[in-house]
């Protein structure tokens, strides 16, 4: 039988999901191993192997697809791991990096982390003023050269390249004014630096992201410089072991838009795996809510460092307008996936001076981890917190691989929390619980009411490893009606990366007012797409049905902010083409910002346009089970002494997730074990099973 694996590599567990021909999954889990991640990602394959009852190389030489999403990227853009890198820009615009935008001290930031704004700055360059470079050439805003580059200027003893060299360069970012609409000039230099032994990492922004707005162009270029050597460094040491273990199939990496791409390519765009996990997970949620026969719903997973959310609305992701990642913006299509610090890891503390407790951001990670890991953590988590109040058995977490120490995680609740606010530490873990529940619940209700949606109206998906035991608690709050827990909740993104088809993206800018030139808009549509085909035929992965869709960003003429609205075959056709995308990009406008807001007087301007290229892997997904009656009873497993709130504690039945059986109904409280995650039933909800295996909560 032959296999697909994916692997998401998170920043505390790395997740497996083995796919068989039938589409059926079995799941792994192993601890991350930072900085070598791949050796997280071997364990967690060979803890499947095992679970399937072969050797790792039989598993590894008998599939022909391995998928993977990894941390890698934003590992290095974090922790400012990345190598010495330059920039080469326009003459007289050498400082775009340092000026950026205004609001760029607080991009990307949560409203905790800019209270204090006066004491903000803006994200450290990562090429410092001495690494970039003025070049004499330039380009007009209709594309037409007015300088040309001579690139014998730039040779002799005291040259650019003897320059770069000297300064210790290791990677390169090329982004040249007005170049979206001309990029001879890039090119030429991106070759020029190419030709000599230098062994330079050259990206130029026509060719990674060809979008009007310089800044935020530039900065995605030097985001790909920057990252782009240490992921191929990864990719390449990945391969290899995976190689050495027998594996002789595809290799795809799942990247931000929402698909997976060659391996080959991943080695060269870095800046588009900065959130790859997640968008695994958007993925997945997109994939199940379509088989539930869901049109809209708040995907929600709470891992070991953090609780990340998106939206699924009329059956696709929601996009960033404008994604920001540790405070510099990047110009590419990315799935809108907003985060906090609130996962298993965060740590609970009391805030010197005001007696405050907090929760996150600050976390535990995989090392040492929570204080039952027994792994050298001193500082209680939201997990140790967990354990107190009795959701988690500590006999039984991943299936008994990990025996936890519940007397050292109510020990550190006592020292850390409980004693400094004069509480019992069931008291003080149960308030750690409620802050961290009230977090998510803050954040699902910021990004939906952004997005005109009232989170009571949609349905909560649940996942991550420990998104089950929260789920119940911040979705009541929020009023919502119906939450899901997939089967492989704590390895869902794994799975959204196994099924993902393969996706690429084409964009570029080329800004015109209406009435628009449709003729024109062909041409443009039509080379990005034959560049996409080609793109795919060089990938050499086993796809089929590959279909393209068509996107033209428009706004009100002298605004900002675009909305990204589709282009239909008819609408190139037609005489009023033009007329109908504008009719559908100011209701889409109406429906973001509300009833009104849209001024057809103003004029609309058409800025970029894209084509999305996707095509199936032919990866199975397994047929619903037939009903099997309401009766839970074989699924009991005994009961134990849960805290569910301030001061109110039950004896909870317990039961084991792998006993229950499609059509299976019981009433809260109940707590329900499987190996790799544990979802908490609270009084007044009932859960019942799906013919996919997916548990079902009614909240009222």
């Amino acid at each position: 039988m032959s296999y697909v694996i994916a692997v998401d590599s998170g920043g505390t567990f790395t997740d497996c999901v083995v796919l068989d021909g039938n589409g059926t999954a079995t799941r792994a889990k192993a601890p991350s191993t930072p900085p070598q991640f791949e050796q997280g990602v071997l364990d967690a394959v060979a803890q499947a192997a095992r679970q399937l009852g072969m050797p790792l190389g039989t598993l590894l030489a008998d599939t022909t697809l391995f998928a993977h999403g990894t941390t890698v990227a934003t590992n290095i853009l974090i922790t400012r791991t990345g190598p010495r890198t330059a920039l080469l820009t326009t003459r007289g615009h050498e400082d775009v990096m340092l000026i950026g935008r205004t609001v760029q001290k607080v991009a990307g930031l949560s409203e905790a982390e800019i209270i204090n704004v006066a004491g903000l700055s803006k994200a450290e360059p990562l090429v410092p003023r001495t690494s970039v470079h003025g070049i004499d050439e330039r380009v007009d805003r209709a594309g037409q050269i007015v300088a040309p580059l001579k690139l014998d200027r730039l040779e002799g003893p005291d040259g650019l390249r003897k320059r770069l060299r000297d300064a210790g360069v290791e990677s390169i970012a090329v982004s040249l004014l007005w170049s979206f609409l001309n990029p001879e000039h890039e090119r030429k230099l991106r070759e020029w630096l190419g030709d000599g032994e230098d062994g330079w990492f050259v990206t130029a922004s026509s060719d990674l992201a060809p979008v009007i707005r310089e800044y935020e162009r530039t900065s995605t270029t030097v985001l790909n410089a920057y990252l782009t050597p240490g992921v191929h460094r990864y990719l390449d040491i990945m391969a290899e072991r995976l190689r050495d273990k027998g594996h002789r199939g595809a290799i795809t990496v799942m990247h931000s838009s929402g698909g997976v791409s060659s391996i080959e390519e991943a080695r060269e765009r870095g800046v588009a795996l900065l959130s790859s996990g997640p968008a695994g997970g958007m993925l997945g949620a997109r994939n199940l809510a379509a088989r539930l026969g869901f049109d809209r719903v708040i995907a929600t997973d709470v891992g070991g460092t953090s609780f990340d959310i998106g939206m699924v609305v009329d059956g696709e992701p929601a996009y960033a307008e404008a994604p920001i990642f540790a405070q510099h913006p990047v110009a590419l299509p990315i799935i809108d996936v907003a985060s906090i610090g609130a996962g298993g890891g965060s740590i609970a503390w009391v805030e010197k001076g005001t007696g405050v407790l907090k929760v996150g951001p600050r976390s535990a990670g995989a090392s040492p981890g929570p204080v039952c890991y027994g792994a050298g953590g001193t500082e209680p988590t939201v997990t140790d917190a967990n354990v107190v109040l009795g959701r988690i058995d500590p006999a039984n977490f991943l299936g008994g691989r990990i025996r936890l120490d519940a007397d050292a995680a109510r020990e550190a609740v006592r020292e850390h929390v409980a004693e400094p606010l004069g509480l019992t530490p069931e008291e003080a873990a149960a308030r750690v619980i409620g802050i961290v529940d009230a977090q998510m619940a803050d954040l699902i209700r910021r990004v939906t009411v952004e997005r005109g949606l009232d989170p009571a109206r949609l349905t909560v998906l649940a996942y991550g490893g420990a998104g089950g035991l929260h789920a119940g608690a911040y979705a009541a709050t929020l009023g919502c009606r119906h939450v899901v827990v997939p089967r492989e909740a704590a390895v869902f993104s794994a799975m959204g990366i196994g099924l993902s088809d393969a996706k690429r993206i084409a964009q570029v800018s080329d800004p015109a007012r209406a009435p628009f030139d449709l003729a024109r808009w062909r041409t443009t549509f039509d080379g990005l797409a034959a560049g996409l085909r080609e793109d795919f035929a060089a990938a050499n992965l086993p796809v089929h049905d590959l279909t393209l869709r068509r996107f033209v960003d428009l706004q009100f003429r002298g605004q900002v902010h675009t909305v990204r609205v589709p282009v239909e075959d008819a609408d190139l056709a037609a005489a009023d083409g033009g007329e109908r995308v504008i009719e559908r990009f100011t209701t889409s406008y109406e429906d973001t910002y509300g009833p009104g807001t849209a001024y057809r007087k103003a004029g609309v301007e058409a800025m970029t346009f894209s084509v999305e290229a996707v095509a199936g892997l032919g990866i199975p997904e397994p047929a619903p089970l037939p009903d099997e009656g309401k009766d839970a009873s074989a699924a009991r497993s005994g009961e134990r002494l849960v805290h569910l709130g301030p001061g109110t504690s039950e004896t909870v039945p317990t039961y084991e997730a792998a006993k229950l059986r499609p059509g299976n109904r019981l009433a809260g409280p109940a707590i329900i074990e499987a190996v790799d995650t544990t979802v908490l039933v609270h009084p007044g909800q009932h859960l019942w099973v799906d013919g996919h295996l997916n548990l079902r909560l009614d909240l009222v």
